[in-house]
């Protein structure tokens, strides 16, 4: 165990690094942001970035603590953090631009595009298609979930997932239930790289939004620069030991990015520029449907779009939401769609509640 209080107090004002390394980002700071960030700091977590915008514009922009503690490497805004399911709405979005481009469309049925699946899969009565992957209605069983047909490890792929789910019984019928999966998503993924004719999703991300958007350092199934990536870990309470497990399927994660690309992303998705038509960006904070045409509910009461948790607080405000967890990481997206506020939390400690952390800020910016 490795402990990091005392190293975090001594070195807070000097780690808490303003992102001056982009040119195109302001160098913001607010103090009630540092405020409420402080405290997990060398105590839940070992690093933490943190973005804030409205409409697209940076109000807030740093890093805390450190992304290695043996190097007592700081994090700034070029430490990139694997965002584990965040990653879902930029798969998410592929597929609605390809639906925008009228290559693809929400009823296609996805055996059409990827014929290693079955029309009709054991247990279900009609095709599952891309609204199904998109919304989480397809009855996949999740390959995370410990399935010893699939033995998931380091070396399984998207191919592995693909052989896998052709012969697995469904949960449930498609359109019929929301089930959160995994597997939908990594299905979805195969699935954007083959209407693209992309070796993978990797390079459908770059062709069609890391690279229009200058997201030099953002990659799919990797980090871009192994140098700059933050040290997973493990722990609480200042203790810390290392934690990682790099997958190599993509699609319902595995995206490593840094703040400065997702302050270039969160513009884009505030609309700025045309790389996403208006229509398309209204339907990725659309809630799906069950074939009984029942908006969704998560069992949480809210819904999901195309990668997005959808909500409403107690004023009636619209809140797209979604976080991310996996070995040596914890990160949360949350945009309030009716003010435009955003707030982006990456931290490189597993156990760290990054949601709350994101939640938290926005609500007190909201009330400042």
């Amino acid at each position: 165990m490795l402990s990091l209080t005392r190293l975090a107090a001594r070195l807070m004002s000097g780690l808490a690094v303003c992102l001056a390394a982009a040119p195109t980002l302001a160098a913001e700071r607010m103090a009630s942001v540092d405020a409420l960030v402080r405290p997990h700091v060398g105590a839940e977590t070992p690093g933490l970035a943190v973005l804030v915008t409205r409409n697209g514009k940076t109000l807030h922009a740093a890093g805390y603590g450190l992304a290695d503690i043996a190097q007592r490497r700081p994090v700034d805004g070029d430490t990139l953090f694997d965002l584990a399911s965040v990653s879902k709405q930029m798969t998410a979005l592929a597929a609605a631009l390809q639906v925008a481009e009228g290559r693809l469309a929400a009823d296609t049925p996805v055996s059409k595009v990827l014929p290693a699946l079955p029309s009709t899969h054991p247990g279900g009565h009609r095709p599952i298609t891309v609204a199904d992957l998109v919304h989480h209605t397809s009855g996949f069983a999740d390959y995370l979930d410990g399935n010893d047909e699939i033995a998931f490890d380091e070396t399984t792929t998207n191919q592995d997932v693909l052989t896998w789910v052709a012969a697995t019984p469904l949960l449930h019928k498609p359109g019929t239930a929301f089930d959160y999966s995994n597997t939908g998503y990594a299905v979805l993924g195969s699935l954007v790289a083959a209407v693209d004719g992309a070796p993978g999703l990797d390079a459908v991300l770059k062709a069609r939004l890391f690279g229009p958007l200058g997201m030099t350092s953002t990659a799919a199934g990797g980090p871009a620069d192994p140098k700059r990536r933050a040290t997973g870990y493990a722990g609480s309470g200042g203790n810390f030991e290392p934690s990682s497990w790099d997958s190599a399927v993509v699609g319902d994660g595995t995206v490593w990015t840094s703040l400065n690309d997702l302050a270039r992303y969160e513009a884009a998705l505030a609309g700025g520029g045309s790389l996403i038509p208006s229509k398309t960006r209204a339907m990725l904070f659309t809630n799906g449907r069950l074939d009984a045409g029942r908006a969704l509910d998560d069992g949480d009461g809210g819904g999901y779009g195309w990668g997005w948790s959808l909500y409403q607080d107690e004023e009636g405000e619209r809140i797209a939401v979604h976080g991310g967890s996996w070995y040596g990481t914890a990160t949360a997206y949350h945009r309030r769609l009716d003010t435009g506020l955003t707030v982006i939390v990456l931290a490189n400690g597993e156990d760290f509640d990054a949601e709350t952390l994101a939640d938290t800020i926005a609500t007190q910016l909201e009330e400042e």
